[in-house]
């Protein structure tokens, strides 16, 4: 900011007109020429006593004309920003605009650089006014004030204005044939984003990611599609992030295996899922491992889903992962490993155990194990809510018992 405001007043100075005989009101004498002059050399050099010194002659002068006075408050200006004495500054220039004739040109240039200034001093109300009147002025501004009219405005908490201005600097470019810097798109990103203006906001993002493709603005964009429940475009933008290394720490790629789930694409989330887990970007957790098993699991992969599962049941302290395993291996009539994971289980401990219980019956009865069996079911029978179910299986044990007894066959 003190860059471009330094590059304005610099062309202030530079109005400085040539001194002329005869030159009435339209041009400075010559003995107040040379005494600015010889202030803006000063200044340049940062000889500063001397620069004030030349400008106090001319201001100790008795019968300057307007022009002269606002070239005198205009040099005392820059000398005072040169200085970083912003505030100095800023009432010098203020003394340009009390003169009752002064040439426009040094006028508007005020206004703009007041405008300036005073936003530079966070004095964002005035800065606004001064840049509305420089702007009145102005037939066909160009796009920068209107920007920081509308960065004002921001300041002041009036987002529609600020939006407005913004965009009155984009179309003023776009006629021009000029590019729009991205600092303007972003700006309108965070103020249509405050504004909950979604369609608004999806607009500028979309232009963003095109014009100026950066890992934020894809993932904002992403979430704007959800925010909207678009989710096929949600999945889209975010997996066009990953596609281009944007995502690179473990919570990103988890975020994109879900989103991948919800939109019917598991074997893809499992890719992504089992690749973050090998290179430790996504962290060895029970909860990622049990991800990536439900993502096997929906795209039909049950033997990795099981080994996914497995991992993750040996880094959980309960049993309760444990318990799905069980039940895991139960759907692919794996009986052993069902029992096995299912007394696993219930040492760590589970919420419901007669429900596991019943299932380690069921298994061992598949086994063959009838005694086992029999001895689940009864640990079941111990359970209110299981034990209707549990007494029946145990009935029918003794009946297959006896059946076997009949038919001579040993038993466990």
């Amino acid at each position: 900011m003190r860059r471009r405001i330094l590059g304005l007043v610099m062309g202030l100075l530079a109005l400085l007109p040539a001194a002329g005989p005869a030159a009435g009101q339209t041009a400075m004498r010559e003995k107040v020429y040379e005494k600015l002059s010889k202030a803006q050399e000063a200044a340049e050099a940062q000889d500063w006593d001397k620069a004030y010194d030349y400008l106090g002659d001319v201001e100790r002068m008795r019968d300057l004309d307007g022009q002269e006075k606002a070239q005198l408050w205009t040099a005392y200006g820059y000398t005072y920003f040169a200085q970083e004495e912003y505030t100095e500054s800023a009432t010098a220039y203020a003394k340009v605009l009390e003169l009752e004739e002064v040439p426009e040109a040094l006028r508007t240039s005020a206004l703009y650089t007041l405008g300036q200034l005073h936003f530079h001093l966070e004095h964002y109300d005035v800065a606004a006014g001064h840049l509305e009147s420089w702007l009145t002025a102005n037939a066909d501004p160009g796009p920068e004030a209107h920007v920081l009219l509308g960065q004002a405005y921001y300041q002041l908490d009036r987002p529609e204005d600020a939006a407005a201005s913004i965009r009155q600097a984009v179309a003023i470019n776009q006629r021009r044939g000029k590019p729009v810097q991205e600092n303007w798109y972003a700006l309108l990103r965070v103020i249509y984003f405050e504004l909950e203006d979604y369609d608004a906001l999806l607009d500028i993002l979309e232009t963003l990611v095109m014009e100026f493709p950066a890992k934020e603005y894809w993932v904002h964009l992403s979430s704007a599609y959800g925010e909207m429940g678009d989710e096929d475009r949600q999945l889209a933008a975010y997996e066009m992030a990953h596609v281009q290394g944007y995502l690179t720490n473990g919570s990103e790629l988890v975020l994109l295996a879900q989103l991948l789930m919800r939109g019917g694409v598991p074997y893809r989330a499992g890719v992504v899922l089992e690749a973050g887990l090998d290179s430790g970007t996504i962290e060895n957790t029970a909860r990622h491992w049990r991800l990536l098993s439900q993502a096997w699991t929906l795209a039909q992969e049950h033997q990795r889903a099981i080994e996914s599962l497995t991992r993750a049941a040996e880094l959980s302290d309960d049993g309760e992962l444990d318990a799905l395993l069980a039940q895991s291996y139960a759907n692919l009539g794996q009986w052993e490993q069902s029992v096995d994971a299912a007394t696993v289980a219930l040492r760590k401990g589970v919420d419901e155990p007669h429900e596991l219980q019943m299932m380690q019956g069921m298994a061992l009865f598949e086994l063959g194990r009838l005694g086992d069996a029999r001895e689940a079911f009864a640990a079941a029978q111990g359970s209110a809510d299981g034990r209707e179910t549990a007494t029946r299986w145990l009935v029918y044990l003794e009946r297959e018992e006896a059946r076997l007894r009949e038919l001579g066959i040993g038993q466990d």
